[in-house]
């Protein structure tokens, strides 16, 4: 089961102490030594996701064991699971115990891939070489303006993973990871109508719908995805027992998006383009809208001038694998729905960090 969701003010409370902390840590040791701890995020990151890509956390599910009994398990050397092991154990992933074996932490047992909400999919498109590299090309990214990714790889990411589908397909495992993450949130969030039809534009398998279907059983569902997307939503939206409830249909977001509903959704989806793509985007999901609709925006906000604990992050994040990709605050978020013919209303905080839903309505029928 996913932990319960804490109050928002208790959420951003803990955010704030921790980050307090951690500045007072900062304050007890050299600068320069604090600025190398900084440095090490690579390294955290590379661990964290070799750990999962190689099946540890999955083996140790079943017990606390060594490096030595794990690596016939794994087909793995001993000696170095044993090294990275033990500095999964420094960044708490594991726990190094006395008599030689690992086993997993809390914070661990998210990296299993049964838990209910995991994290492997995430930290292992994280680690993958063309995530890599694609940072590696941000200091490019600001001499130029332009993208990291385009920069490492000379094609945008989008083209790159139709050209590799296996990376395609962890990045989509690791979009519905964190959906499910946010989806509890979501669904707290915002005040879903008790009968109706919501339509999920661009909403892969069907997570973030299936949740909140099954917290208003008098909805109905619409799903628009590309085929080979609304496939694989066949058999998780059956798994969730709301198939019978959702409409699947074929549509590109900037080309024709043919589904009448009274509430449409995109998340994380504006942050990935530009404003120009946004506009389009926007412009493609008004048509279809019904006077009356309205069309609910999800993402991560960012004002110019105040650090976020992830909607920062996740800018950067942007900047380093999406041309014109970026977080943008309520009031930018606020213009891209009015030039596309909506009315905005004021933005819904969720219960996780940095989080909100910004409404647009349609006053009347596209033209």
């Amino acid at each position: 089961m996913a932990e319960p969701l804490p109050p928002r003010a208790a959420l951003a409370a803990a955010l704030g102490a921790r980050q307090a902390l951690l500045a007072l840590a900062d304050l007890l040791i050299p600068a320069h030594f604090a600025l190398f701890e900084r440095t090490k995020g690579i390294a955290v990151t590379q661990v964290i996701g070799t750990l999962a890509e190689l099946g540890v956390p999955d083996a140790l599910a079943q017990g606390p064991a060594s490096a030595a009994e794990l690596a016939p398990r794994l087909e793995v050397d001993a000696d170095a699971l044993h090294r990275v092991l033990r500095a999964g154990a420094v960044f708490r992933v594991v726990r190094l115990r006395r008599d030689g074996r690992f086993a997993l932490t809390r914070q661990g047992r998210a990296l299993r891939s049964d838990a209910r909400i995991s994290v492997s999919p995430w930290t292992r498109y994280m680690v993958l070489e063309s995530t890599m590299r694609a940072y590696s090309a941000v200091t490019d990214a600001v001499r130029t303006g332009s993208n990291g990714f385009r920069a490492a790889h000379g094609t945008t990411v989008w083209d790159w993973f139709t050209a590799h589908p296996e990376e395609e397909r962890l990045f989509a495992e690791a979009m519905r990871g964190l959906t499910g993450f946010d989806a509890p949130a979501i669904v707290a969030a915002y005040p879903w109508p008790e009968a109706g039809k919501v339509c999920d534009v661009a909403g892969g398998v069907g997570t973030l719908l299936a949740a909140v279907l099954e917290e208003r059983p008098g909805l109905r569902g619409v799903l628009v995805d590309a085929p080979g997307v609304l496939a694989e939503a066949e058999g998780f939206l059956a798994a969730r027992g709301v198939r019978d409830r959702v409409e699947l249909v074929e549509g590109n977001m900037f080309e024709r998006v043919d589904a009448r509903a009274d509430l449409y959704l995109l998340k994380d989806v504006l942050h990935d383009w530009g404003d120009d793509a946004c506009r389009q985007i926007l412009r493609t999901v008004r048509e279809t809208m019904p006077a009356g609709a309205s069309l609910v925006l999800i993402e991560r906000l960012q004002e110019r001038d105040r650090p976020q604990p992830v909607a920062t992050f996740v800018d950067v994040q942007m900047l380093a694998q999406c041309e014109g990709g970026r977080q943008r605050s309520p009031h930018e978020l606020a213009g891209l729905l009015s030039e596309a013919g909506l009315e905005p209303r004021p933005a819904r905080l969720a219960r996780s960090p940095d989080l909100a839903l910004l409404e647009g309505v349609a006053t009347h029928a596209a033209r």
